[in-house]
């Protein structure tokens, strides 16, 4: 008999459930609209602070890369060093500037090249959430995402 009793009491409170989902009044609608916004904000930033770490990640691995291939003198001069890694640095059409990257032949024990690059915060990201009233969120100072390599030149 209470096995009965449960099973209609299940029964009833699932045609109950029906019965408020078939409601016309529209609370749920209401609750619809008042959340979406909310979960819309959170993927938008949680793509621009994705994109925000890409960005950073590629300009790590440029930097790293051009400032081995000076230490390894197969590139010579500073005009050159920073083309190229400005040219390699290009990501989603904004280009980094490498302004300071230099290689300095007189430092002691062979020399050293620095590979600097920068790209202005306001460029990272798409939906431009880090950009908030008009400014970037600073990261450092600067308020740009920068990447700074320092390596010995080898020995010839």
């Amino acid at each position: 008999m209470k096995n009965m009793r449960q099973k209609h009491s299940a029964a009833e409170r699932f045609k109950q459930l029906i019965r408020n989902f078939s409601d016309d009044s529209g609370a749920t609608t209401v609750e619809f609209v008042l959340w979406v916004p909310v979960f819309m904000f959170i993927l938008m930033i949680t793509v621009d602070v994705s994109l925000l770490f890409l960005r950073q990640s590629n300009l790590w691995y440029v930097a790293r890369d051009v400032a081995r291939q000076a230490s390894l003198h197969q590139i010579t001069d500073n005009a050159t060093l920073i083309a190229r890694a400005e040219a390699q640095g290009t990501f989603g059409g904004d280009v980094p500037s490498a302004e300071g990257s230099n290689i300095d032949r007189s430092a002691a024990g062979g020399g050293t090249v620095q590979v600097i690059l920068r790209v202005p915060m306001v460029d990272v990201g798409i939906f431009g959430i880090l950009n908030i009233g008009g400014r970037a969120i600073n990261i450092g100072n600067s308020g740009d995402l920068v990447a700074y390599v320092t390596m010995r030149l080898e020995p010839t």
